[in-house]
């Protein structure tokens, strides 16, 4: 008989036992899959052009910022758009191919209908040039192009939604308060684009742009029987030298849809990040499942050694049982994982992480590299879990099945406590650096800890048992003392359950207590910070001229608009560049010390000026800065910069880590218009006039504003907490799964106990017993080993040591955890008392 025969039989004879290992393999391919959907969807396009639609060949500038040191080069995308001169238009169209080359600009331009009110139209209308339309291609079903400055054409949505027709005239609010334009025409198409388009006269939207002498983008028409990859090149040669980056097929969406950029990057980080951890996780949990598997046939084993089967011949039949498991399970989580990645991605759709309309792809190579990674996480697991099985001694094999060995071997005692000091060195990191790099070892020393912890797991438990037992046996009796005595005798299989339920709620409280730190302490600077008491927003960004009309209501003592971005700093580590993003505000000084706090701790934050910047105390910890000194930053698109610091502040969590003045910032955004301006008023001062006036405009008052802040908050706790909770649910599973085969291995003890005179109920008060010991001491450690890292990075980002999770998050996880243990122990307990005890035995 071969080893792949007798590992069949095995397979078939132990179906139930292999059960767990099965579903823990099943939810790694299924997760594996997932995670490489991800990072398939975030190399592919994502989003079909659109606007550019009939250009073959689309120039736009460039996509990512790239940072060279030491001869590597490190890129990051851009979040906002890059302009191009007007110049390369002509440059263009004298290459050979080309038909047309036409400039595009675009604005933010909104229809106002007659009751006053915006039309509302998805994620924004955009203005553009009338020249610009032969790039959809778009032509007048009704009426003519725009001739003149106060003539207007209209997408068939945004007409059909304002109700008018060309002919007649409509409200237009484009870079100020609303005016009325003519409609000389409405578009033929109905497409659902996403941003549907109002067509100005060329020197219109020149004017509307605010940008004279650049354009966003160079559409290319080509002239016939032309390739479109040879004129790609052609235009690429004729542009060299020039940070044009020349684009056709389905990436030219790229430069349309900078979004899609950002959202691109995000799923290939996302999926790097996740495929670490769920590997990690993956490895710990199927190697638990099967520490317990296996712990079941150590009679079988040591049956098989004590008939001559060699070490080898028993680690080949387990290397073949897990083979055939593995494979099964790996093709079977294909379809799982595709369910998983999809719904996924509907939830980061929803939270804004990435655009709704962002489209996933799932080809055949996440199945396979689910396949192999599968494959490989269960050989490692099984030659770790059954390597004490097939080493003992032929004549021992029969004792050592008979009862668990005692003690815990030395080498994997070694390198538990080596992991526990790692990971508590890495955890105190935050006290003595002020960096980013010190944040993010502090989270890695907390899973390192955990990782310990599951490592030193049998001698851990049975001290903490040793700790319950007097108030297990006072509060449940005689079963209470059994339950800890059982614990005691066989901690490696109580350890190997509980190990999953340490690794969920440790996990978890890592996972989410970051974002809720960050939130918290967001939500107390700007608390603290804002010293306006009123607030103006609007969808879509706040009109230009709505400042100086703020700052000119009676009764308003200052007003400061506030416009963000995403901004880029470059350090050398280690030899290799390393950039960082940053969130940056871009305001105006004048008046700013009655509206915004920034908690300077050194510098004068009135001295903010053309050339300088402003930065947080973690953003000059990370970046080597000081008053004084100068950094090297990239603007959203990608323009460099190198701004002398002239102020270090403490509130970076509330209001961003750079700040620019607001002239230095606002033309380097893709939309070129303030999101807020902050508003201090004498008491009794009524905006609403400027509500009258800007439709769409809303004030809010200081309460406004804190709801904000924590609407933003929330959002951001809950986008980070979306891709774990597919982790989280798989951890689950395998709580239930090991603490069910856990229980299900001593159908014979409780039958023995039966036979003996312990009473079904007695039984179950045993169990219940057990139940409370698991939850406490899963809870307990899994609590306990995150405070240090928690603490740690608190202090380091906010300067407040106290970790922060709100109570009800905590409860939830806690609470869910322990639920799910006890009835993971109770109901197979229940179950198993069912069979009679003669045939139990």
């Amino acid at each position: 008989m071969t080893v792949l025969d007798l590992a069949w039989k095995m397979i078939r004879a132990h179906r139930g036992g292999l059960m767990g290992a099965f579903v823990a393999l099943l939810g790694a391919s299924a997760l594996i899959t997932a995670c490489g959907i991800i990072l398939q969807s975030g190399l592919s396009a994502g989003v079909a052009p659109q606007r550019y639609a009939g250009a073959a060949v689309v120039v736009g500038g460039p996509t990512n910022v790239a940072v060279t040191r030491g001869g590597k080069t490190k890129h990051k995308p851009l979040t906002e758009r890059a302009t191009l001169p007007t110049a390369l238009v002509d440059r263009v169209a004298h290459v050979q191919g080309v038909r047309a080359a036409i400039g595009d600009v675009s604005f933010p331009a909104e229809v106002i209908d007659r009751k006053g009110e915006p039309v509302n139209a998805g994620d924004g209308s955009l203005g553009h040039g009338w020249a610009s339309a032969a790039l959809t291609p778009l032509t007048p079903a009704i009426g003519r192009p725009p001739a003149s400055a106060g003539e207007v054409v209209l997408d068939a949505v945004l007409a059909r939604r304002a109700r008018v027709t060309a002919g007649d005239r409509v409200k237009i609010m484009a870079g100020g308060a609303p005016a009325t334009y003519q409609v000389s025409g409405v578009t033929a198409r109905h497409g659902a684009d996403r941003h549907p388009a109002l067509f100005f006269s060329d020197a219109e939207a020149e004017r509307f742009a605010g940008r004279p002498g650049t354009v966003d983008a160079i559409g290319v028409l080509t002239a016939p029987h032309t390739d479109t990859g040879d004129l790609a090149a052609r235009i690429g040669r004729a542009l060299r030298g020039t940070r044009a980056n020349v684009t056709t097929g389905a990436a030219r969406s790229r430069v349309e849809f900078p979004d899609v950029r950002r959202a691109r990057s995000d799923l290939q980080e996302m999926a790097g990040a996740l495929t670490g951890t769920i590997i990690l996780v993956t490895v710990l949990v199927v190697a638990g499942t099967l520490a317990l598997t296996f712990h079941r046939r150590r009679r079988e084993i040591a049956l098989l050694r004590a008939i001559a089967a060699t070490p080898r011949q028993i680690s080949k039949m387990i290397a073949a049982e897990m083979l055939v498991v593995s494979l099964v399970a790996a093709a079977l989580g294909w379809l799982p994982g595709v369910v998983v990645a999809f719904a996924l991605k509907s939830a980061l759709g929803a939270v804004g992480l990435i655009p709704a309309d962002y489209a996933f792809s799932a080809g055949p190579l996440p199945a396979l590299v689910a396949l192999g990674a599968c494959v490989g996480v269960a050989e490692l697991a099984a030659w770790a879990a059954s390597r004490r099985a097939v080493r003992v001694r032929p004549v021992e094999a029969l004792g050592e099945a008979a009862l668990e060995r005692r003690g815990t071997g030395g080498a994997r005692v070694a390198a538990g406590l080596g992991l526990l000091l790692i990971g508590g060195a890495a955890s105190l990191l935050p006290l003595f650096f002020g960096s980013v790099f010190a944040v993010a070892g502090a989270g890695s020393g907390g899973l390192i800890m955990i990782i310990a912890v599951v490592l030193l797991g049998p001698p851990v438990v049975k001290a903490m048992t040793r700790l319950l037992a007097v108030p297990l046996r006072r509060s449940f009796g005689t079963p209470g003392y059994l339950a800890a005595a059982g614990a005691r005798a066989s901690s490696r299989r109580l350890a190997a359950a509980i190990s999953p339920m340490i690794l969920i709620v440790g996990f978890a409280l890592i996972q989410l207590g970051l974002p809720t730190i960050m939130a918290a302490a967001a939500h107390r600077d700007a608390t603290r910070g804002v010293l306006a008491d009123r607030t103006l927003a609007r969808d879509g960004g706040v009109p230009p001229d709505a400042l100086d009309a703020a700052r000119n209501t009676p009764g308003v003592l200052a007003a400061t608009p506030i416009v963000h971005s995403t901004i880029y700093a470059a350090i050398t580590m280690l030899g290799d560049p390393e950039v960082f993003e940053y969130q940056a505000q871009g305001i105006d000084p004048r008046g700013l010390d009655r509206t915004l706090d920034l908690g300077v701790q050194s510098g004068n934050i009135g001295d903010l000026a053309g050339g300088t910047v402003a930065i947080s105390r973690a953003a000059a910890g990370t970046l080597g800065a000081r008053v004084g000194s100068t950094v090297r930053l990239y603007l959203g698109d990608g323009t460099p910069v190198t701004p002398r610091v002239i102020a270090v502040y403490r509130r970076g969590a509330g209001f961003g880590d750079i700040t620019l003045p607001h002239p230095d910032l606002l033309p380097h955004t893709t939309r070129r218009i303030d999101e807020t301006i902050l508003v201090r008023a004498r008491p009794g001062t009524s905006l609403g006039e400027l509500e009258r006036r800007y439709p769409g405009l809303t004030v809010h008052d200081r309460d406004g504003i804190a709801a904000a802040q924590r609407s933003q908050q929330n959002g951001a706790i809950l986008t980070s907490a979306l891709p774990l909770l597919m982790i989280f649910g798989y951890i689950a599973v395998a709580v239930a799964n090991a603490l069910v085969l856990s229980v299900t291995e001593r159908t014979r003890e409780f039958a023995l106990l039966r036979l003996v005179g312990a009473t079904h109920r007695q039984i179950m008060r045993m169990m219940r017993a057990e139940a409370v010991l698991v939850a406490v001491i899963a809870v307990a450690i899994g609590t306990a080993v995150p405070l240090l890292p928690l603490a740690t990075i608190g202090y380091g980002l906010t300067g407040n040591p106290m970790p922060y999770l709100p109570p009800l998050l905590y409860v939830a996880i806690t609470g869910g955890a322990s639920l799910l243990g006890t009835l993971s122990i109770l109901v197979p307990a229940r179950i198993a008392l069912r069979s009679h005890p003669k045939e139990s035995l």
